[in-house]
């Protein structure tokens, strides 16, 4: 059986620039009379070039704060900063246009439009752009080539198996071509050897063409992919590791070329 975690990505270069910060960020849900503090003083930097996953049990808080990362939610305390701007001091519109050029989402449930095929997917976020179709077309085969699916196109998701739909939507992320995946739980519809297939697949991006990849999981095995893990309970941050070198994947590492999808 294949090693699950031969490749794994790579510490960012140390001067590397921060490109999301979180500096001591609250979120609290109020319920009826009581309040809930799913998030309690967040402090976390990601840095160009990072692979970080975020791990924990059940209602922890690590998909409120990977909404909070992803800019798709407001802090109630604390500042998120994305690119230099503090997203709080942002109108709407504004705040989408940044996150759109900067962050690519992938679920775990896909969210792929039924009714359309994996190509017409992957283009859907393109039609808030001024592109031509022509253009638009060729962007999304081009990205559906280099995740595999060059022969499944034309294929609607009830066509495609759940690795494949899992692709499709990691090509839609990709295609306006933004520096930072956010990827939440993207193995956890999936059987054991496909996720690993996924993450394989995360990895390259990340190697190959400089993504900044942050995931949220709850398998410890998911995570071991990632250059630097993040435990979280009780909506705080209890350990905060980063892998020693002579573990990750740097044959592939220094053969990197920076590309950009």
């Amino acid at each position: 059986m294949e090693k699950e975690h031969e490749k794994r990505g790579h510490a960012p270069d140390i001067h590397s620039k921060t490109v999301i910060e979180l500096h001591d960020v609250w979120k609290t849900y109020k319920m009826g009379e009581s309040a809930l503090n799913a998030l309690k003083g967040i402090n976390l930097k990601v840095k160009e070039g990072d692979f970080i996953s975020i791990q924990g049990p059940s209602g922890s808080g690590k998909s409120t704060l990977m909404n909070l990362i992803g800019c798709l939610d407001l802090p109630d305390r604390g500042k998120i900063i994305l690119e230099g701007n503090d997203i709080e001091k942002l109108s709407e519109s504004r705040l989408a246009i940044i996150r759109g050029r900067h962050i690519g989402f992938v679920f775990q449930a896909f969210n792929l439009v039924q009714t359309l095929n994996a190509l017409e997917n992957v283009a859907l976020p393109t039609f808030f752009q001024q592109i031509s179709e022509k253009e638009r077309t060729q962007r999304a085969a081009e990205i559906l080539k280099r995740v595999g699916l060059e022969k499944r196109m034309r294929h609607t998701p009830m066509q495609l198996s759940g690795g494949e739909q899992q692709r499709v939507a990691i090509a839609r992320a990709l295609i306006n071509n933004p520096p930072i995946i956010l990827a939440d739980e993207p193995t956890g519809n999936l059987d054991s050897r496909t996720g690993h297939e996924i993450m394989h697949l995360l990895v390259e991006l990340h190697l190959k063409y400089n993504k900044t990849i942050v995931i949220v999981t709850h398998d410890p095995f998911i995570a071991k992919y990632a250059h630097k893990r993040i435990n979280i309970v009780d909506g705080q941050i209890f350990h905060d590791h980063v892998l020693e070198k002579r573990f990750l994947w740097s044959e592939n590492s220094n053969n990197s070329n920076n590309k950009r999808f």
